[in-house]
């Protein structure tokens, strides 16, 4: 369990870090999902995005994949072996340089308790994915995409 927490703490300030250079710490980010898939699974050249993936604690990671769908790319945050842990894909918005939060498949919450919603190409350009589980949160490194 120290393991895990002293992991967590680790990647959450590296990731936080890496986010207040470009503006806003992450975990004040707004709840927006731009024009998101609902069903990423759905989405066709599905792979992982280079460089996204983080250890949360024992067999536990994050990462961000892709994919397209009706003729876009979108994004999304994955988790892998988890518990009772939650998932939630930060990214920047290309019009307005903004971070947001995308969460479950409904557009509309925070959190996804296994992948959330795809945000398209047309809006993210930075993407990363975060972790919760109890109060400790987590980020994966940050990756232009697309």
């Amino acid at each position: 369990m120290l393991k895990k927490i002293l992991s967590v703490a680790m990647a959450t300030t590296t990731a936080t870090a890496a986010f207040m250079l470009s503006g806003s710490p992450a975990s004040a980010a707004p709840l927006w999902c731009g024009s998101w898939l609902k069903e990423p699974s759905q989405a066709s050249n599905i792979s992982p995005v280079n460089g996204t993936q983080a250890n949360v604690g024992g067999s536990t990671y994050i990462r961000v994949n892709q994919g397209s769908y009706g003729g876009k790319w979108y994004a999304w945050a994955k988790m892998y072996n988890y518990g009772f842990d939650n998932v939630a894909l930060i990214w920047i918005n290309q019009s307005d340089k903004e971070i947001y939060q995308c969460g479950n498949r409904d557009g509309v919450r925070e959190w996804a308790q296994d992948y959330t919603a795809g945000v398209d190409d047309a809006h993210a350009y930075k993407v990363q994915a975060k972790y919760v589980h109890s109060s400790i949160v987590a980020y994966g490194p940050t990756v232009f995409w697309r």
